[in-house]
């Protein structure tokens, strides 16, 4: 099997698993929610603003400068609920790897938590750089390295997240100003290890790998839940972790402003 078939059957399996939460999505999107608030701490876009990865939709209305929103996403589900909730927003059903827009056709670009999962993060911002207007700012936020820790204490194989430096990497400074970036860590907490573990999946992520060539292989087994008396055993490990405000799970998040530079 090349690399892009495979890499077409990967897009296929992500947007099933996304299109199939979509619904339910904003009930375990606090992770997204916490890490859009800081995301628009530090913008100001007007215009036409691109959500890249826009899932069941963000509400933008804060922004009196911006003018329409397109929403693109690969999986059709959830385009459909931006639909329900947002209306107004044009949807595009698209892989940020191919954005189907015209060259210098956006004046602000934003991404959370969705280019993770991204193939190739440089194909994805050269996209975003062709259709952003020479100036534009480009928001974004991604799950990096050591996120999860929790689980991994816990024996599950975990997504081998990309660091900050390798993230970086991946803008051609002939298109991009790097304005700022850093890393913060966002925890959330549960009353319990199913809602926990269900967190992740309803919000159509995995703990399992992701099948991204970018990632470094985790051969570590996943845990094995072989009945009652492994998630007995599962249950009070993780109670050891346990706070006043619950089970923890901690992400580290990549915050990364930056601007597309004028055309030479």
């Amino acid at each position: 099997m090349n690399k892009r078939v495979a890499q077409s059957i990967n897009d296929k399996t992500v947007a099933q698993r996304f299109s199939a939460a979509a619904k339910h999505y904003h009930e375990h999107d606090r992770v997204q929610k916490l890490s859009s608030m800081q995301i628009f701490d530090t913008m100001n876009p007007s215009g036409v603003l691109l959500d890249i990865g826009a899932g069941p939709g963000t509400d933008f209305s804060q922004f009196s400068s911006v003018k329409q929103v397109i929403a693109l996403d690969i999986a059709q589900g959830m385009l459909e609920q931006v639909k329900l909730d947002f209306p107004t927003y044009q949807t595009v059903c698209a892989n940020a790897e191919s954005i189907p827009l015209p060259e210098n056709s956006i004046d602000s670009a934003y991404s959370n938590l969705a280019l993770q999962w991204c193939g190739s993060l440089s194909t994805s911002f050269n996209e975003t750089a062709r259709v952003l207007k020479a100036e534009g700012e480009y928001h974004l936020a991604l799950v990096a390295q050591d996120s999860l820790p929790e689980l991994t204490e816990l024996g599950f194989r975990v997504n081998a997240f990309r660091s900050m430096e390798e993230i970086l990497s991946h803008f051609d400074r002939d298109k991009w100003q790097i304005i700022s970036f850093e890393t913060r860590a966002i925890s959330v907490y549960f009353a319990d290890l199913k809602s926990l573990l269900y967190s992740i999946k309803g919000v159509g992520a995995s703990i399992h790998g992701n099948g991204d060539d970018n990632d470094s292989a985790k051969d570590k087994p996943s845990q094995g839940i072989r009945g009652r008396g492994d998630w007995t055993k599962l249950l009070a490990a993780a109670e050891l972790s346990r706070t006043a405000q619950g089970l923890p799970l901690t992400y580290q998040i990549a915050l990364i402003s930056a601007k597309r530079l004028s055309n030479q």
